[in-house]
């Protein structure tokens, strides 16, 4: 009888154990204003399960896509205050909070070279993320947004002139306004739910996005896209509540980070064949592509210096310490 009461405590306990490890797992909230087939979610979906295979089931990551929860600006104010303990917004979301961010968001900064080097990209992740630490934010990784390119309603754009006196969407974010103004346009920053209604209705002549933005979000609305290479080849920072994240367990904080790491650099290699399947489906479907042939691309390119010289007067330890990453990662590598 002994032996059985050992034995059914001994059951009862270990039930219980498991039973409260399961209770005390740890929520991770992971919003996003993207649809549920853009390529940004089905990440997240693939981060949520290896997080929790990695963890036995300790850390819960729930994904809420298409702003069910929060649009991304919305998300990355709630970063601190417990709703949300993850964010992965475009870039230019974490320059409204620290400005010296907006390094790489100016126009030419980043290529799908330098990025594809781990050691540059690891470099730049982490002088990005050491500008928001203070405010209690740790960026993780960068994945790759998106080689931005104009999309426009009517107006089949083929050169620089073609944007002057139109009303473009921008994300948001002093580095891309500043850019869409030098070129003779006018910046309107809303968020992408809104972007092709307006454009439909004529609040806006045109929207600065992504592959996935024209073909997910806006369709046919916008017929007719203007794409100068490397322009604005943007990013997702995938960003952390730092003082949650502190507090977990190292392993924990270990499965995180190494699972961010493997998405990221597996990303930054499937994206162009993604973007160029969305473009391609566009194109069928009777929509316009321009591509700028070099000459073309040197007049944007000329025009964007100023820029670049503004941003490197009032933050100038930036800049050179982005040079620093490319040399010792490419340059002299």
């Amino acid at each position: 009888m002994k032996k059985l009461h050992s034995f059914i405590t001994a059951a009862i306990t270990s039930c219980s154990l498991a039973l409260g490890a399961h209770a005390q797992a740890v929520e991770l909230v992971l919003p996003n204003e993207v649809s549920t087939t853009h390529w940004k979610n089905q990440y997240m979906q693939e981060f949520a399960k290896k997080v929790g295979e990695r963890t036995n089931g300790e850390i819960d990551v729930k994904v809420f896509p298409a702003g069910q929860l929060y649009t991304d600006q919305d998300a990355v104010a709630a970063l601190g205050t417990g709703a949300v303990h993850m964010v992965w917004p475009v870039s230019v979301r974490i320059e409204t909070i620290e400005r010296r961010t907006g390094a790489i968001n100016l126009p030419f900064a980043l290529s799908d070279e330098l990025m594809n080097n781990q050691c540059y990209a690891k470099g730049i992740t982490q002088l990005m993320s050491d500008y928001v630490e203070p405010r209690n934010l740790k960026i993780l990784g960068l994945l790759c947004a998106s080689d931005l390119f104009f999309i426009f309603s009517d107006l089949e754009a083929k050169k620089l002139e073609d944007l002057a006196g139109t009303k473009i969407r921008v994300i948001g974010g002093r580095v891309f306004l500043e850019t869409i103004k030098s070129l003779g346009a006018s910046p309107v920053s809303m968020p992408a739910s809104e972007m092709s209604s307006a454009l439909g209705q004529g609040a806006i002549d045109g929207v600065f996005t992504s592959a996935g933005g024209w073909a997910e979000m806006i369709g046919m609305t916008g017929k007719h896209a203007l794409y100068v290479p490397n322009f604005s080849l943007t990013t997702y920072a995938v960003t952390v509540d730092n003082g949650w994240f502190s507090s977990l367990p190292q392993s924990q904080q270990d499965a995180i980070s190494q699972t961010i790491d493997e998405i990221v650099a597996k990303q930054w290699k499937e994206v162009v064949s993604e973007e160029e399947e969305l473009i391609d489906r566009m194109v069928a479907q009777g929509a316009t592509f321009h591509t700028v042939d070099e000459e073309e691309s040197e007049r944007w390119r000329t025009l964007s210096e100023r820029n670049v010289e503004l941003f490197a007067e009032e933050y100038p330890d930036v800049l050179p310490k982005m040079k620093a990453v490319q040399q010792e990662c490419i340059d002299e590598g």
